[in-house]
């Protein structure tokens, strides 16, 4: 119910580009393709397969998101359903 209303309101995309603007603004994304470069170099690039990278850097990246980021979503994912009468 709550996925339905973010899309049909346009919420889903505003979350999704405040989430974007903040990873970049704090060097998320340059740090993960860095992660990325590296672990291409150690490999060696005819040996590495996406499935190697995902299962390697995708944990690392999902634990790099700054806490305050994860917190500020979740508040406005919570405000969002309050106002769209979807309490607890």
């Amino acid at each position: 119910m709550l996925d339905l209303k973010l899309e049909e309101t346009g919420e889903r995309e505003r979350l999704k580009q405040y989430i974007i603007s903040h990873l970049n603004e704090s060097g998320w994304r340059e740090d993960l393709k860095k992660q990325c470069v590296e672990f291409i170099q150690n490999k060696g690039v005819e040996k590495v397969t996406l499935e190697d990278m995902i299962s390697d850097i995708a944990p690392k990246g999902r634990a790099a998101i700054p806490e305050k980021l994860k917190v500020e979503v979740f508040n406005r994912l919570r405000t969002f359903a309050e106002k769209q009468g979807m309490e607890h």
